[in-house]
């Protein structure tokens, strides 16, 4: 019997044995199959999404590139066009997720969206996370005060004690930091519609530093924000592009070309004019 027990344990030890090696093998295996997904994965977004059928594009304000209708909840303006025409050649439906200018890059490069369409300036801190099409519109940047002020020079605004607050995570948040010495430079995170505008109105800043054209378009429709360009030279004119997820060069390429078309065949001027048209 005692035999007999000590070959029904040797058994067991060399079934445990084999199980051991398969797990082993199957571990190996199924590690090799995540890395060759993963490798497959990158620069693939272009296939996905039309495997998909839809395209999810990220969206931000600023006049007249992305705006939220408030009668219709819904976004139009000069990128929403561009965004029509891209699901006209890609041949998918659009999806829009909407965020702020401080969340585009986290949510591009976390694939909350496949696309930004947000009016973004092209800058070598973005460039380092993210990949850019070609430009296709560009903006200067100004400071914007009340009727009362009589500010008429960055000079008269960059003193202590004055208040100038921009938007958080956009290129106007670096320039004014640079730009801008005694005077406090105050951040706002916020999905509305140029809410530092807002706030100079409000009387809680006494000055806003923004985009020349889209600030101008916003005032012109909210006159009662009663507000004025400062009057001195425009500062850092800077290219606009959409941002797509780091490693889609496949993707970034077809946007090229795809902006490429449109201009050739006139539709990016007849959008731009559309929306832009005497206002630079």
């Amino acid at each position: 019997m005692l035999r007999t027990g000590e070959e029904y344990r040797h058994k067991l030890r060399k079934r445990s044995y084999v199980m051991n090696e398969w797990k082993v093998a199957f571990a190996i295996v199924a590690t090799f199959t995540a890395t060759a997904a993963a490798s497959a994965e990158p620069d693939s977004l272009l296939q996905q999404i039309k495997d998909r059928g839809s395209i999810i594009i990220c969206e931000a304000a600023y006049p007249p590139y992305n705006v939220k209708n408030p009668k219709t909840d819904e976004w139009e303006g000069l990128d929403i066009d561009i965004e029509g025409e891209l699901a006209k050649a890609l041949g998918v439906t659009v999806k829009r997720v909407d965020t702020s200018f401080s969340a585009l890059v986290p949510s591009v490069n976390t694939h909350k969206c496949d696309l930004s369409t947000a009016a973004t300036y092209i800058t070598p801190g973005r460039a380092e996370q993210v990949l850019f099409t070609r430009q296709y519109a560009a903006e200067t940047k100004t400071i914007f005060v009340p009727l009362s002020s009589t500010a008429k020079t960055y000079a008269d605004i960059d003193k202590e004690g004055i208040t100038i607050v921009t938007r958080a995570g956009t290129a106007e948040e670096t320039y004014a930091k640079g730009f801008f010495k005694r005077a406090t430079v105050k951040l706002l995170t916020s999905d509305a519609t140029q809410p530092h505008l807002l706030e100079v109105a409000a009387g809680r800043a006494d000055a806003a530093f923004a985009g020349y054209v889209g600030s101008l378009i916003f005032m012109k429709q909210n006159a009662n924000l009663k507000l004025r360009p400062i009057g001195d030279k425009l500062l850092d004119p800077t290219p606009f592009a959409f941002m797509l997820p780091r490693g889609e060069y496949h993707f970034q390429q077809y946007m090229d070309i795809f902006f490429n078309d449109l201009e050739r065949s006139g539709k990016l001027k007849q959008i731009t004019d559309k929306w832009i048209s005497g206002l630079k």
